[in-house]
């Protein structure tokens, strides 16, 4: 039987949560707490092989929580449990140390094989999650897309794209219809705009940027 404790500050959210998990086979639920300072009380006089825990809640809120167990009982493992889909807060989630990330609008059978991936030493994050991450990811790419606009002329990022596909100074002025003297001068601008000293510096400045 692995023991579970439950985190959360509503009340009737905690207790229906609670009914839920006793339900899982081979789960024990050992504690309830409205906090984490509660949680970390009853670690203290429990041994628990799993939270699940909300992540915003008075006192200690989810993500301290996590930081503070990992520290203390790094054997023990975190499902984060939220209504949140804010990328940020499950970031900080993970980077604290949680194992697993589901929203509360979650089925049992969710619910369930997260506890599950987590009795089996995998992580479990839901798809929405992944989504939200996904997003996220998508948004800074897009704003360093449009900060790149803001640094490099159409030309350059033109000619920065042709050089990322190892195209010579030659090739590029006959493709673009200009002279090799004004390709060279370009390519000197983009040495100096980004900070690069070589071809090499360019190609691997579009890879990283997604100029190819």
């Amino acid at each position: 039987m692995k023991k579970v404790i439950v985190v959360e500050d509503h009340q009737i959210l905690l207790e229906s949560i609670s009914l839920l998990i006793s339900t899982i086979s081979d789960i024990e639920l050992v504690g309830k707490a409205a906090n984490g300072q509660k949680a970390l009380q009853i670690l203290e006089k429990e041994s628990v092989d799993i939270i699940v825990s909300d992540v915003m809640m008075p006192v200690m809120n989810g993500v301290e929580l996590v930081w503070k167990v990992k520290q203390q009982y790094p054997h023990i493992k975190i499902l984060m449990l939220t209504v949140s889909e804010d990328a940020q807060t499950i970031k900080d989630a993970l980077q604290a140390g949680a194992d697993g990330f589901i929203f509360k609008s979650a089925e049992r059978e969710e619910l369930e094989d997260a506890i599950s991936s987590l009795i089996n030493n995998k992580k479990y994050f839901s798809d929405k999650a992944i989504l939200s991450l996904a997003e996220a990811q998508n948004e800074v790419y897009i704003s360093e897309k449009e900060a790149l606009k803001s640094i490099l002329t159409d030309r350059e990022i033109q000619i920065l794209k042709l050089i990322s596909q190892e195209l010579s100074g030659i090739q590029i002025a006959e493709k673009l219809f200009i002279s090799p003297t004004t390709v060279e001068s370009h390519r000197k601008n983009l040495f100096q705009k980004i900070g690069v000293n070589t071809s090499v510096g360019l190609v691997k400045y579009a890879l990283k940027h997604g100029i190819y």
